[in-house]
């Protein structure tokens, strides 16, 4: 058996048990936390937003009725894809239609 004392280990085995940090390690360590988590906002985003919604959860989305969803379709403000009785949607052409309603801001 190892005496973890003796060679100069922590529990955790990878460094010395009077190893220090320094101020300088303690910034370096907070740099990369803070680009591991710009890193996680910016890609994170992406790969949770699901490409195709069902009706329920554009409703839910736009905080609209189903009336006023049937609507949009009707009018072909917002693309959709029928698959037997379900109704699909991308969320890109949700996001599209928020860009072809949005007023522009006064100067």
């Amino acid at each position: 058996m190892i005496d973890r004392k003796a060679s100069g280990r922590s529990s955790s085995g990878s460094l010395p048990a009077d190893h220090l940090v320094t101020i300088k390690d303690l910034e370096e360590f907070k740099q990369d936390i803070l680009q591991e988590i710009n890193k996680l906002l910016k890609h994170g985003r992406q790969d949770t937003t699901k490409k195709w919604l069902k009706s329920r959860e554009v409703r839910k989305l736009l905080d609209i009725s189903p009336g006023k969803l049937h609507q949009l379709r009707a009018n072909r403000q917002l693309g959709f894809m029928r698959i037997g009785g379900a109704i699909y949607y991308d969320y890109v052409d949700i996001e599209k239609m928020f860009e072809c309603f949005k007023t522009p801001m006064s100067k």
